[in-house]
C-alpha cells in the first residue's frame, strides 16, 4: 500500500515537471528571439534620386524597414543600425513596370498562371538585370517571326508577378491582371449592332444576377456570348481593347463611358490626333516607340496617311495629358533574331520615346508608374513613396541612358540582383563618363 502511494506521488510529480516543462518550451517557442524582433532598415544615401512622383532629389536618401519604403528626400536621419549603402556618384529609382511580358516567369501556357509560375527562369534574372521588377504576364508564348507577335486575345489568361528570382511564395501578385478585347474585324452596321446589343444583355444579366442574390433565389443562366461582356462590365481589371483606327476608338470610348468601365488602348496608332478627346475622358494608352512589328510590304508606304513617325508618337499623347505606358518592341527575352528589341531593353525604349519629344520625367514614368496604374497595381509599385514596396534599382548613371547599368535590384526590400556576382553583362564595361 505504501509502495502503492509512493509510485502515485512519483507519477503525480513528473506529471507536473512535464506540465511545466511543456508550458515553458511552449513560451519558449511563441515568444519572438532577438533576431526576429529586429526589423531590417536599410539606407541609400547621397545618390541622385528619381522618385518619379516627384522632383529629382540630388543627394537623397532612400530608407526601408521590413520591405517598405520609409522616407525618400533630403539630409534624413539615418535609423540608428541600419545597413548604409553608399549612394554617392549613383542613381535610385523604383523598379521598372512592364506592362506586358509572355514568356517570362512562367513555365507554361495555359490553365491558371498561378500555378505555373518558375522563379529560376535565365529570362527572369535578364529582366532583373535590366530593371524590370513587375510585369503583368501573358498566357501565349508566341512571338511570331521576324519580330512580328501574336495578337492579345480576348479569352488569354494574364497576372501580375514581381521578379523575385528564386523565390515562388513572393511573386504572385494577383490573377487575373486585365481583360483583352478586340472590336469585330468588319466593319458593318451589324456588327456594330451586335456589339452594343452584347453590352446591353450583359448588363441585363449583371442586374437580375446581382438581384436574385439579393433575394437568395437562383441566378439566372448567362448566355454563353456574354462572359467576355459580363466580365468587361464588372470592372475589376481594366479592359485593354486593341483598336485599328480613330473610329473604333470613338466607339470603344463611347461605350466604356456609356457602361462604366476601364479602359486602355492598346497601339492606337493614328489616334494622336485626338489626342485631346482621350486624355479628357481619363484614358491611359500602350505605345511603342520604335515602330510596329515587322513585316514584308517593302514596297508599301513608309507612314500612311495621316500617321506619325513612331518615335515621336508618345510624346503626342503625353503633350495632350494622355497617360502614357511605353511598351517593348516585343513582349518576351530572345537572345537570337533581332537583338536589341526586346524586353530587355524597356530603358531603351523609353529614351527612344524622349529622343521623339517626351520629357526625361514622362518617359520615366512610361515605365514605372503608369504601367503600374493601368495594371492597377499603383498602391504598392511604380514610384519611390513612403508605404509602398521597396521595389529598388541603384543604377551607374541616369535611369534613360543607354550607358547606365542597374547595380543592383531590390524587390520588397530584398536584393535579388547584383550586377557584381552576375555573369549578365559581366564583361561589358561600366562607364565612368555619364
Amino acid at each position: 500500500m505504501k509502495q502503492s502511494k509512493f509510485h502515485v506521488l512519483v507519477l503525480a510529480v513528473l506529471a507536473v515537471f512535464i506540465l511545466t516543462s511543456d508550458r515553458a518550451l511552449f513560451a519558449q517557442d511563441a515568444k519572438p528571439t532577438e533576431k526576429e524582433k529586429k526589423s531590417e532598415v536599410t539606407a541609400i544615401v547621397g545618390a541622385t534620386v528619381h522618385p518619379v512622383t516627384r522632383g529629382k532629389i540630388r543627394r537623397g536618401t532612400v530608407i526601408w524597414k521590413d520591405g517598405l519604403l520609409v522616407d525618400i528626400g533630403s539630409e534624413l536621419t539615418v535609423p540608428e543600425g541600419a545597413t548604409v549603402i553608399d549612394g554617392e556618384g549613383l542613381y535610385v529609382c523604383p523598379g521598372f513596370v512592364s506592362v506586358v511580358s509572355s514568356g517570362l516567369g512562367t513555365e507554361g501556357s495555359g490553365g491558371d498562371l498561378k500555378s505555373s509560375l518558375d522563379p529560376w527562369g535565365l529570362n527572369l534574372r535578364i529582366a532583373l538585370a535590366n530593371g524590370i521588377t513587375t510585369t503583368q504576364i501573358y498566357g501565349s508564348r508566341f512571338f511570331g517571326f521576324f519580330g512580328g507577335e501574336a495578337p492579345l486575345s480576348a479569352g488569354a489568361n494574364s497576372a501580375v508577378i514581381k521578379l523575385t528570382y528564386g523565390e515562388l511564395d513572393s511573386m504572385f501578385v494577383r490573377e487575373p491582371a486585365v481583360y483583352y478585347f478586340s472590336l469585330p474585324s468588319r466593319n458593318h452596321s451589324i456588327e456594330h449592332y451586335n456589339l452594343r446589343d452584347r453590352f446591353r444583355r450583359a448588363k441585363e444579366y449583371i442586374q437580375q444576377r446581382d438581384e436574385a442574390v439579393k433575394k437568395k433565389a437562383k441566378p439566372p443562366r448567362m448566355a454563353r456570348d456574354l462572359g467576355t461582356y459580363v466580365k468587361i462590365l464588372e470592372n475589376k481589371n481594366p479592359t485593354i481593347v486593341t483598336t485599328r483606327n480613330r473610329e473604333e476608338v470613338r466607339r470603344i470610348l463611347d461605350l466604356s463611358e456609356e457602361y462604366k468601365f476601364d479602359v486602355v488602348l492598346n497601339e492606337p496608332n493614328d489616334a494622336w490626333m485626338m489626342a485631346r478627346e482621350i486624355a479628357a475622358r481619363g484614358v491611359p494608352v500602350l505605345v511603342k516607340s520604335r515602330g510596329a512589328d515587322f513585316n514584308f510590304a517593302m514596297d508599301g508606304k513608309v507612314l500612311e496617311e495621316g500617321d506619325m513617325s513612331p518615335v515621336r508618337r508618345p510624346a503626342a499623347f503625353a503633350r495632350a495629358g494622355v497617360p502614357v505606358a511605353i511598351l517593348p518592341y516585343k513582349r518576351g527575352i530572345s537572345l537570337s533574331g533581332l537583338a536589341g528589341r526586346d524586353l530587355s531593353t524597356l530603358a531603351l525604349d523609353a529614351a527612344f520615346a524622349v529622343r521623339g519629344g517626351m520629357t526625361d520625367d514622362q518617359a520615366l514614368a512610361s515605365i514605372t508608374i503608369e504601367p503600374a496604374r493601368v495594371l492597377k497595381v499603383a498602391d504598392r509599385v511604380g514610384s519611390l513613396e513612403k508605404g509602398k514596396d521597396a521595389d529598388v534599382l541603384i543604377l551607374s548613371g541616369p535611369p534613360l541612358d543607354y550607358r547606365s547599368f542597374v547595380l543592383k535590384a531590390y524587390i520588397g526590400g530584398k536584393l535579388y540582383y547584383d550586377h557584381s556576382k552576375s555573369r549578365i553583362y559581366r564583361k561589358v564595361p561600366l562607364s565612368k563618363d555619364k
